[in-house]
């Protein structure tokens, strides 16, 4: 058999089952069916199959039908009809029927022009986790003619979709100057945002070349906010010295100041500190204090079944009457920053 003939049966094959599907009454399988035909330029059959489907709810062949009227694709344009079916696909949750629906909104295309509608939408389709919908709002709110600028907004969404963890590459490479935008604006003040600012600059591929230099910058802003995050990170560092000359002495002074704060993290790496003779001196009673301390707040795994073993091993070492002082002393140490940080 050739390789067209291959081919060939083989997209025979997958209309052939999709049609089945469809004609048995599977929505999802309607839909696709329509996107086949579709890339046949069989638009008429593709808008009878996702009739089929938005009749019967649809969102993704709502969306469709949208996007057809919108552009003319196989029917007459019409936005009237477009933001009809685009809006259907929205009150379902539709991400992207929420960003159609927000530029018609934005533009005045088949609905009368209404920026805080569009707003709405597209805040709607941004909340729901869309790394494009949430740049989108930011870039509206950054530099648009539709809203008034405003700076904490667009820091706001430009940190929600640039956090250490989405900011890949390639999304650094697509969105290159909203990036640049935020870098350039993200002191407004925001703890959150300065704390993600410092991590795309201490990640590698964080869409910046990696400076942990310019990262502690932005850590210590972030600490100067309160950031307890931003604390930790800084004591890491020095702990570590990542990007910076190791002192354990300073890395302790940023641990306790965010222990200080109820910081459970905090505790539990000056305890490791102790534990490792790290800038002081292993002290069963400092040991048992910064792991008793831990083993009073809610603690991730594997930190806290660690805590716990600790605390027994360290038990053996000391008296009772030394227990029941050192857990007085942290009672007191608790109550005390309870009533500093309420």
């Amino acid at each position: 058999m050739g390789l067209l003939s291959w081919v060939l049966g083989r997209v025979i094959g997958k209309m052939r089952y999709l049609k089945q599907q469809a004609e048995r009454g599977d929505v999802e399988m309607m839909t696709c069916l329509g996107l086949e035909y579709s890339d046949r330029k069989d638009f008429q059959e593709a808008m009878r199959w996702w009739q089929k489907a938005a009749d019967l709810g649809s969102p993704s062949a709502q969306l469709m039908l949208g996007a057809a009227f919108d552009y003319g694709n196989g029917v007459q344009q019409n936005k009237a009809e477009a933001v009809r079916w685009y809006r259907m696909a929205a009150e379902q949750g539709n991400t992207a029927a929420q960003g159609a629906l927000a530029a018609s909104y934005f533009l005045g295309e088949g609905v009368a022009k209404d920026t805080l509608e569009g707003i709405r939408w597209s805040r709607a389709a941004a909340e729901q986790g869309g790394i494009a919908d949430q740049i989108l709002l930011a870039g509206t709110y950054a530099n648009s003619d539709f809203v008034p600028k405003d700076k904490v907004e667009a820091v706001h969404w430009y940190s929600v979709a640039f956090n250490a963890s989405s900011l890949t590459r390639r999304v650094a490479r697509q969105y290159a100057d909203e990036l640049k935008w935020f870098l350039w604006a993200a002191d407004c003040g925001d703890s959150d945002v300065l704390l993600n600012v410092g991590n795309i600059y201490n990640s590698r591929g964080g869409g910046v070349p990696q400076d942990h230099m310019e990262a502690l910058r932005w850590y210590k802003m972030a600490a100067e906010k309160g950031n307890e995050e931003a604390l930790c990170f800084i004591a890491h560092m020095y702990e570590t010295g990542e990007g910076v000359t190791q002192d354990y002495a300073e890395a302790l002074r940023w641990y306790n100041i965010a222990a200080e704060k109820g910081n459970a993290g905090a505790m539990f790496n000056i305890a490791m500190m102790y534990t490792r003779s790290q800038g002081v001196t292993i002290d069963s009673h400092e040991l048992y204090f910064w792991f008793y301390l831990c083993s009073t707040h809610p603690l991730p795994e594997p930190q806290g079944p660690s805590v716990r073993q600790a605390l027994e091993v360290i038990k053996t070492k000391l008296t009772p009457e030394s227990i029941a002082e050192i857990q007085g002393r942290a009672q007191k140490w608790i109550d005390t920053q309870r009533m500093s940080h309420p």
